[in-house]
């Protein structure tokens, strides 16, 4: 089975927004069950979603030009992992989760080790 790391980073990046489903749906790029979709992994969101996504939040001021380019590239290369065979597929995905990606717009990491946020 193949790893929806795309579709969870999207929710993430939702909720991190402090959005409801509707209220992404409502911002003109996509429509509200075609973001419940998306998120649920029955519809992939393509390329020029990702871009006006990335561009929205730039415009809204949510990011910078550079968080933007990083967001993005980041969205692009979660969704074509998946194009990749599933055994490179979850190497892929295993890999993805032990870099270190800057913070934009992440959910905060749960308080497990208390010196990590000292």
């Amino acid at each position: 089975m193949r790893t929806k790391l795309l579709n969870k980073r999207l929710r993430d990046l939702r909720v991190a927004l402090g959005l409801s489903q509707e209220a992404m749906g409502s911002h003109g790029f996509i429509s509200t069950p075609g973001w419940v979709k998306i998120e649920n992994a029955t519809r992939h969101p393509s390329d020029a979603l990702l871009y006006k996504l990335c561009d929205w939040l730039e415009k809204e001021g949510r990011v910078d030009a550079t968080q933007k380019q990083s967001l993005l590239e980041e969205l692009l290369s979660l969704k074509y992992m998946n194009h990749l065979s599933p055994f490179v597929c979850r190497l892929a995905s295993d890999y993805y989760k032990t870099l270190e990606i800057a913070n934009v717009l992440r959910l905060p990491e749960k308080a497990s080790d208390p010196e990590k946020f000292e």
